[in-house]
């Protein structure tokens, strides 16, 4: 199984969009897609998951390390219920800024 991954920039903020599920097979290509962002310059960055419905414990430890790096320069949107049910269970939703669309996150993080 393979994850398509769009990054695009408006100034400095990435928005990164996983298109499909993010699990074992498929989290290191999205690893890859936010670090290779702040590398190059991201400060702040969008996650936007709208066209995921599931992520697996992997995609999680890929948000840890994204959360780790920009610390609140970081915002979820676009999660679907299950996903929002995961964030809910293992409480990543009072780690993560959550929003419900990328113009949301993008006005957050410009506040």
């Amino acid at each position: 199984m393979t994850v398509e991954i769009t990054t695009n920039r408006v100034g400095t903020t990435a928005i990164v969009t996983p298109h499909g599920d993010i699990d074992v097979v498929t989290s290191p290509e999205f690893r890859t897609a936010v670090h290779a962002a702040i590398d190059a310059g991201a400060g702040a960055m969008v996650i936007d998951l709208s066209d995921s419905e599931f992520l697996d414990s992997t995609a999680l430890g890929v948000l840890v390390s994204v959360h780790r790096r920009l610390g609140d320069r970081v915002v979820v949107t676009g999660t679907r219920p299950a996903v929002l049910r995961l964030f809910e269970i293992t409480r990543f939703s009072t780690v993560l800024r959550l929003y419900a669309s990328v113009e949301e996150g993008l006005a957050a993080l410009k506040d």
